[in-house]
């Protein structure tokens, strides 16, 4: 994950909502909140169609909050 794909995720979330994102997509960035430390609880929420759509897009803000940080102060190498 990096930010250019977060940023993606998070426009398609904020113009269609959660049900706009696909599930490998949240996979990506579950695993991106696991590496960044974040509780697995939040991730599992992220993940789980069960859950209610409103919790789900919480944890969505809580995770990408969270993953923006570290994504930030990386760098790239353009070419």
């Amino acid at each position: 994950m990096n930010r250019t794909t977060l940023e993606g995720l998070a426009r398609r979330v904020a113009e269609s909502g959660l049900t706009a994102v696909t599930p490998s997509d949240l996979d990506l960035l579950a695993a991106a909140a696991e590496s960044a430390g974040v509780s697995p609880v939040l991730s599992s929420v992220l993940v789980d169609p069960a859950e209610p759509l409103v919790v789900r897009e919480r944890a969505f803000s809580l995770i990408s909050c969270a993953v923006s940080g570290p994504l930030r102060t990386c760098h790239a190498l353009a070419a």
